[in-house]
């Protein structure tokens, strides 16, 4: 990748060490080289060749209007010069040219960026590129005597821009190209690794804490919890515990699980539009990513695992009183709950092999993993049942054995009745002798007002395991199904639908949340603002258009809109911004100093790194800076190294390069600063090269003079910080965007769109216990639409939950004026949020993955739920076998997450602002809500009528 990304610069450099195209370009060859770079050769064949599209039309429709900016320059040059004018005057400044161009300027500015950050997937560097070509032809609109001459010079400048885009085609298309298939197939292996590591992460976490005296104490399994928390809250300068530890690589392993099933969606997004040689179609990968998501949501319920015992506690662990206990009790009571501990874990482990030794299986059917790797794994493990035990995933009939297993591994939830039926810590000793039973087997688990925790969570992750490998059964049917259709035993030709290839011009919204949009220069983080389905709502301030007057003013309410939007806004910085600095090329005073000193490239810069929030643009500042400076002195190595050899030259600039792809490949959430610096050492050497090859004297035909290389570089220097500083200027100016003022707003929206997914949630739930969602299956069904909207909308909280924290990261590198800013608390709603999402989607799934079961067919009263009476035997330990009583315990397990976190979101300070401010009533009415649904949603679960 590196090797690949590094050759369009260094081929144009090369190419214009030729006569033949030197002679096209002239003195703005080294422009073809910046747009070589973003052109970024190295994105997914599908996504580049859509971008390319638009990188083309942008540049012809630039170049046309800087024809038209052109001819109307000169037509004023011509109107405000005197028929008898001298010489002199005809060919010198004239001021009338230079407010058209400047006019002109501002305008395509404007509105080239409005769109950037309308549409920032496909028309970021789109617009970079459109832009740039607009600021260097339109900086010298003012000095063009006759149309002839700025059209010759609109010409060079076009065709050097086509040439740069040229050399990047031919690199991404014929030098180890890479596909959107191609990398959806690597996210699916990659998927898989990082599965296995949070399953490890996760049985270490477990073993962690069945080890020593973690189960002990009058709650068994958060007394090792409790333990860490008072030991941190005595001393909290000391080290991280061992929990700390393991909880850390539990969180880490999931959100990589994350980061990896985002870009799965961006990959797969653009797989649509490629035209490929193989076997599995568009719709097989789309099935996969399905079935992969009914893994994800099992997993993050079980890596909540240390959160839920911190809630508890946090919550519930002041409240518990000390019992006290004989020696023999104490040792008695903790030897049994060690057998809980060993179950659990034993069952961890076992489901953590069959579901990898399944995975594995799949990928070796879909032809993702070759059988000698899995031969290699086989051989190299020691570890028996690690590898799932008696499962073999090179057996032919490993199908039917997984199923086997499967239905082994689920009989064997006796093993944790046995475990549970002698322990006290589950008895109740409250109720009374009629209602207890006398066989320790039958001892009801609860109470009639209190949860037995340590058994609920153990039923928890056990539900979990089972949901899990049901999905990967379920994966494994699917790769049997491909092989048994003949899908696997040619590879054929795969066209996009028509429909897909129509949608490439029309900048679909779904591409916003694309979690690689960091290929694109630095925009805002996240599309929070835009309010969908704004248009639908009922306008209060007008009555619906009734003749054609009031029809065709419609238009002005758009122009408005528009002019009003923050898309507009941000464009007109940027205008603000660049002009800020182009004023410089209209004024009689400094027209020669801007052309003499490239006050050009400080424009450049602004165009491509100006960023919506102050903290962007601050963090931007000096990270451009930095990565000038580094730029400077690899330009200075490239040269001096080999003497200024022009063949030694571009191999050290090849060389260079590839340092620097570096890091635009491995630390991609530095894009902006990378970028700059890459053209930076680029434009560098590209221009002592091309003066050496045109000569002084055309070199300089341009009205610059020439500079050594050591003068040229730190002049490249300050015009990068003096782009950044205005940028941070009109950031701030007239009045701040910050990224305090966009996570406020921004977290304002997730609630919102928080309490749309609990809708569908509670939806989900309630025609559940109806019998009223129909099968998934048939898309007329409540259940296909209630799960197409709850995905939808799963998304979009996603997507707001990657803005808030990248506001919240930017937050830090804004200076606190008037007071520090709250992050920590911003911080833990944004983890609360991210909890409750996670906990309601768990229960959706969970409902709509389970017969219904225990629940009258007829749909309950409204009248009776509050005379609803808990069933004593519902919630008894002879029904640990039924898979529908660990799903009950799961629901209820999940239910008190979510109270838990909302009442968490309820006690941050922080949180009045951040909501639009909300009036105490709002806050009360949103709570009793909130409480309202889950006790109608939830505990009717568990409840007759």
């Amino acid at each position: 990748m590196m090797l690949k990304g590094a050759l369009p610069p260094t081929i144009v450099i090369a190419m214009h060490q030729s006569s033949a195209v030197a002679d096209i370009t002239t003195t703005i060859g080294y422009l073809a080289a910046l747009m070589s770079i973003v052109a970024q050769a190295l994105m997914p064949r599908a996504k580049f060749m859509k971008i390319m599209l638009f990188n083309l039309i942008a540049v012809c429709v630039s170049a046309s209007l800087c024809c038209l900016a052109v001819f109307s320059a000169v037509k004023a040059r011509q109107h405000a010069t005197p028929p008898d004018a001298s010489e002199s005057v005809r060919n010198g400044y004239n001021s009338d040219a230079c407010a058209v161009s400047g006019v002109w300027l501002i305008v395509m500015i404007w509105a080239a960026n409005t769109l950037r950050a309308w549409r920032p997937m496909e028309l970021q560097d789109t617009m970079v590129a459109f832009s740039i070509f607009s600021c260097v032809t339109m900086t010298r609109g003012g000095m063009f005597i006759t149309v002839p001459q700025g059209l010759d010079f609109i010409n060079r400048l076009l065709k050097g821009f086509l040439l740069g885009f040229a050399v990047a085609t031919g690199v991404s298309l014929f030098i180890l190209p890479i596909t959107s298939r191609g990398n959806v197939f690597h996210d699916i292996r990659n998927y898989v690794t990082q599965i296995d590591t949070l399953m490890q992460a996760q049985i270490s976490f477990v073993e962690g804490t069945s080890s020593g005296t973690a189960w002990t104490g009058a709650r068994g399994l958060l007394h090792r919890t409790r333990t860490a928390r008072s030991l941190h809250d005595r001393d909290s300068t000391s080290t991280e515990s061992e929990l700390d530890v393991q909880r850390k690589h539990l969180t880490t392993a999931l959100t990589k699980l994350n980061a990896l099933h985002g870009k799965l969606q961006a990959d797969l997004f653009y797989s649509k539009d490629e035209l490929a040689w193989g076997k599995l179609s568009a719709e097989d990968l789309g099935h996969i990513n399905n079935l992969l998501r009914s893994l994800l949501l099992p997993l993050s319920g079980m890596a909540m695992l240390p959160e839920i015992l911190e809630m508890i506690i946090k919550n519930e662990g002041e409240h518990t009183a000390e019992v006290f206990e004989l020696p023999e009790e104490h040792t008695l009571r903790v030897s049994e709950i060690q057998k809980v501990v060993e179950t659990l874990h034993r069952r961890l482990v076992e489901s953590a092999g069959m579901m990898m030794s399944g995975l594995h299986y799949t990928l070796l059917l879909l032809e993702l993993t070759k059988r000698k790797t899995l031969e290699k794994q086989n051989n190299g493990g020691s570890d028996e049942e690690s590898r799932g035990g008696k499962l073999d995933t090179l057996d032919p009939d490993f199908a039917s054995k997984f199923g086997h297993e499967l239905q082994e591994f689920f009989s064997r939830r006796k093993e944790l009745l046995r475990a549970l039926a002698s322990l006290e810590a589950f008895s109740i000793s409250e109720m009374d002798d009629d209602n207890a039973s006398t066989d320790g087997s039958q001892r009801p688990v609860a109470s009639d007002s209190e949860v037995r925790h340590e058994f609920f969570l153990i039923l928890y992750l056990d539900h979990l395991q089972d949901g899990l490998l049901k999905a990967t059964l379920d994966l494994i049917k699917f790769a049997d199904s491909k092989v048994a259709d003949g899908t696997m035993k040619r590879n054929r030709l795969i066209f996009p639908k028509q429909k897909t290839v129509l949608e490439w011009l029309s900048l679909n919204a779904d591409t916003k949340d694309d979690p690689v949009r960091r290929r694109s220069s630095d925009v805002d983080p996240g599309d929070i603002h835009e309010e969908h389905g704004h248009e639908h709502f009922p306008d209060p301030e007008h009555m619906a258009p009734s003749n054609l007057f009031e029809r065709g003013s419609n238009i002005l309410r758009h122009i408005s809109r528009i002019i009003k939007s923050e898309e507009s806004v941000f464009g007109f910085r940027v205008a603000a911004a660049s002009f800020s600095v182009g004023i410089l090329a209209y004024l009689h005073q400094t027209q020669d100093f801007f052309i003499r000193q490239r006050c050009i490239w400080a424009m450049i810069v602004i165009v491509i790194g100006m960023n919506p929030t102050s903290g962007q643009t601050m963090f931007g500042f000096f990270a451009r800076i930095a990565a000038t400076v580094v730029s400077l002195v690899l330009s200075f190595i490239v040269w001096y190294i080999v003497d200024g050899k022009t063949a030694g030259v571009i191999v050290f600039l090849y060389l260079a390069n590839v340092f620097e792809y570096y890091f635009w490949i491995k630390v991609p959430q530095y894009f902006g600063a990378i970028i700059v610096s890459i053209v930076t050492l680029n434009v560098i050497v590209g221009y002592e090269l091309q003066v050496r090859k045109l000569g002084l004297e055309v070199g300089t035909s341009n009205g610059q003079p020439y500079y050594p290389i050591y003068l040229f570089g730190p002049y490249k220097l300050a015009a990068v910080a003096a782009g950044c500083a205005i940028s941070f200027f009109w950031v701030i100016f007239p009045y701040p965007i910050t990224a305090k003022s966009q996570l406020r707003i921004a977290l304002g929206r997730g609630l919102f769109v928080l309490a749309k997914f609990y809708s569908c949630m509670h939806t989900t739930i309630e025609l559940w216990l109806k019998d009223e969602l129909g099968n998934v299956q048939d898309i007329q069904s409540a259940s296909y639409k209630l799960t197409t909207t709850r995905h939808k909308v799963f998304k979009e909280v996603m997507m707001l939950l990657n803005a808030l924290r990248a506001h919240s990261h930017f937050s830090t590198f804004e200076p606190p004026i008037g007071g520090k800013f709250p992050k920590p608390v911003y911080d833990r709603i944004i983890a609360e949020i991210q909890r409750i999402l996670t906990s309601m989607a768990l229960m959706a799934h969970t409902t709509q993955n389970l017969d219904v079961i225990a629940v009258d067919k007829g749909a309950l009263d409204p009248q009776d739920k509050w005379l609803q009476k808990i069933d004593q035997e519902l919630l008894n330990i002879k029904h640990v076998e039924d898979p529908a009583f660990s799903a009950f315990v799961a629901l209820e397990v999940l239910r008190s997450v979510v109270s838990f976190s909302l009442k968490e979101l309820l006690r941050c300070k922080g949180l009045g602002a951040s909501a639009a401010d909300p009036t105490p009533s709002e806050s009360a009415a949103r709570q009793a809500a909130w409480n309202w649904g889950f006790r109608t949603s939830c505990r009717s679960l568990y409840f007759k009528p």
